[in-house]
């Protein structure tokens, strides 16, 4: 039985992977939840930077992302794949993330291989090798598995804009819609419009994602109650047009005819037998005033703490309610306090910090799974360092490794903090033998020459 309706707006300003990515943020209410999805990316562009940006129009508020990589890195067919399902496998994504990521992957690949009539392996990718499109694909996937939108979820979309006129590409001047994105549509027929905006407005990695996730399109919102909404914008100005696009859900009161309702098909998955990747550099190193002006101020945001008193829960129930909350992404932090309860019981208390509107996702997995009878709850501001994800090489025995290193910095600029990413230290750990304990602050103290 379903569960939640969302109706993706695409009717006014189309949609690009970046929008659909920043509405999809601003639905969750977390800007730092694609911190995970980045990370997973600086291996193969470590340039790469992410940041979401607070916007607003007539109808509301959202965000906009702005991004930072190496346009330089294209990534051919088979690369495009490898990456895909090692940052699939690195996310721990489920089974219908993982398949969603590869279908949209997939209907994009086999758009471009057929309007330059070759086969996947001999096509050169563009536009749609960079490192963004992953960004964009598996973004999307990661944050709707995280908000619980792969189960018991029907997606909606209004029609689509496409925009019209022309657009440079790197192909020169092409029609809009441009040939890939014309072959998106009709291969999962699409209905479209051109709307308002005189250049492009439906990307291929947007249509793509919509044809990958949407089960119905609509011809109009009348009847449908939102109960929450997310906003998304684009980076391209559209005149007097607001870019912005959005992801409501809710109910319809009244059901509408849908438009077209859009069967499954299958896709054929491409299977990578040696997957290559192209090579990175470390990051060039800064000055202090380069850096300094690259740095924003540190933020402030709005999280939860949770508290529960629990005195008939054994260990294992615990460990459980640890996966639960961290590893599925809903908190930021679970701490066990021991303590004298009732009666003189030994007691724990639950503490948990979550964002602000993760709440009742987080109240429910501990009442669920700790039997507690309800939970307590504090909203506390949290000012935030400057942190940013950077990779460097690190060399044993005339064998380089990528290591992603976390750094923290004051309002100055000045390091504050410098912590290798456990996983990578681990696996060379594995591959060299030398233990974690030695392998760390080697890494360290080359971090902070790169960043120094």
């Amino acid at each position: 039985m379903t569960e939640k309706t969302i109706i993706i707006d695409v009717e006014r300003a189309g949609a690009s992977g970046d929008m659909l990515l920043a509405a999809l943020l601003d639905l969750l209410g977390d800007d730092q939840a694609l911190v995970p999805v980045a990370a997973s990316l600086l291996i193969y562009d470590p340039t790469l930077r992410v940041r979401v940006i607070p916007v607003s129009d007539a109808k509301g508020s959202g965000k906009r992302i702005d991004l930072t990589l190496d346009a330089s890195i294209r990534l051919s067919p088979v690369s495009i794949h490898a990456v895909l399902n090692s940052v699939i496998e690195e996310l721990a994504l489920s089974s219908a993330g993982a398949t969603f990521a590869r279908d949209a992957l997939d209907i994009l690949l086999k758009a471009e291989a057929k309007v330059h009539g070759k086969r996947l392996e001999e096509l050169q990718l563009h536009e749609t090798g960079s490192i963004d499109t992953i960004l964009d694909i598996i973004g999307c996937a990661y944050l709707l598995e995280k908000m619980g939108l792969f189960v018991g979820t029907r997606f909606l979309s209004t029609r689509v804009a496409v925009g019209q006129g022309t657009i440079e590409t790197m192909h020169g001047v092409l029609t809009v819609p441009v040939p890939a994105v014309s072959e998106i549509i009709a291969l999962k027929k699409i209905p479209t419009h051109k709307g308002e905006a005189n250049t492009e407005v439906l990307t291929p990695t947007g249509a793509a994602i919509l044809a990958a996730l949407v089960d119905e399109y609509i011809d109009s919102l009348e009847g449908f109650v939102v109960s929450k909404q997310g906003m998304g914008a684009g980076r391209r100005d559209l005149g007097g047009i607001p870019n912005t696009m959005r992801i409501m859900i809710g109910k319809i009161a009244i059901e509408p005819e849908p438009q077209r309702t859009v069967a499954p098909e299958p896709v054929h998955h491409v299977h990578v037998e040696s997957p290559q990747v192209p090579a990175v550099s470390s990051l060039p190193r800064q000055t202090a005033s380069e850096r300094k002006d690259a740095l924003e101020q540190w933020e402030e945001d709005e999280i939860v703490v949770i508290e529960s008193n629990v005195d008939d829960v054994d260990g294992e129930i615990m460990g459980s309610l640890f996966d639960s909350l961290l590893d599925e992404g809903l908190a930021y932090d679970v701490t066990l306090i021991p303590a004298f309860g009732k009666k003189n019981r030994p007691c724990f208390v639950v503490k948990v910090i979550a964002p602000k509107a993760g709440l009742k996702s987080v109240a429910a997995v501990m009442i669920q799974q700790l039997g507690t009878l309800g939970i307590r709850y504090t909203t506390w501001r949290r000012l935030k360092a400057t942190r940013e994800l950077i990779v460097c090489r690190f060399q044993i025995d005339d064998k380089e490794f990528m290591v992603r290193v976390k750094v923290g910095r004051g309002l100055d600029g000045s390091i504050i903090s410098i912590k290798p990413e456990a996983d990578d230290v681990q696996r060379i750990s594995a591959e060299t033998g030398i233990p974690v304990r030695e392998l760390r602050p080697r890494i360290t103290l080359q971090a902070h020459a790169v960043t120094e």
